[in-house]
């Protein structure tokens, strides 16, 4: 694993999607196939949910250090940022929905799997759409007006955190329909499988 905080945030989003996308082909998948796919939901719950809440809480970081560091005359980017805010209370309340239908797997099980999965296309129709069809970058702020240590605070990165997303990771390559577990991060972000 790198030690730039950057470079390991962008191999934790990366990790995440790979994920998602995973957990998306398999929902369609399972609806065609009489496997048992409960144990693929639970661990695609048990990564996505906290992973989500991680890149939200990054982004309200993010958004916190950077507004005082931005001209007030800057409107525009003041704009930006106001705009990343209201996407980041958004997405907490559909990641709240779609933790409630996880919950309800853990315990009922294939009982809850009709509620699961139709929560689940709600989350995911509203990530993808919504908040990727609504992202207003902030790059040309973050690429100056950041330092590493600030990246550091931003990524919240711990060995905890690491070996608990590693753990999480494995379960759904473990529970993954054939062909459909999330490939390997990139290499130069130097995680594994």
């Amino acid at each position: 694993m790198t030690t730039n905080p950057l470079e390991t945030l962008r191999w934790e989003r990366t990790r995440k999607l790979a994920v998602r996308e995973a957990f998306r082909a398999g929902l369609a998948w399972h609806s065609g196939h009489a496997a048992d796919p409960v144990p693929f939901y639970r661990a695609c719950a048990a990564y996505l949910v906290p992973a989500q809440q991680r890149l939200i809480d990054q982004d309200r970081r993010l958004a916190d250090l950077l507004a005082p560091r931005v001209p007030a005359e800057a409107a525009a980017d003041h704009a930006g940022i106001e705009s990343l805010r209201e996407r980041l209370v958004a997405a907490g309340r559909s990641l709240q929905e779609f933790a409630a239908a996880c919950d309800r797997l853990e315990r009922d099980g294939a009982d809850a799997r009709p509620g699961f999965e139709a929560a689940a296309a709600e989350w995911l129709d509203f990530v993808i759409n919504v908040l990727g069809a609504r992202s207003h970058s902030l790059r040309h702020l973050t690429t100056t007006l950041f330092s590493p240590a600030d990246w550091d605070v931003i990524a919240g990165i711990t060995p905890a955190v690491l070996a608990a997303e590693e753990a999480a990771f494995a379960e759904v390559v473990a529970t993954a329909p054939p062909g459909l577990a999330p490939g390997a991060p990139p290499a130069a972000a130097g995680g594994k499988e």
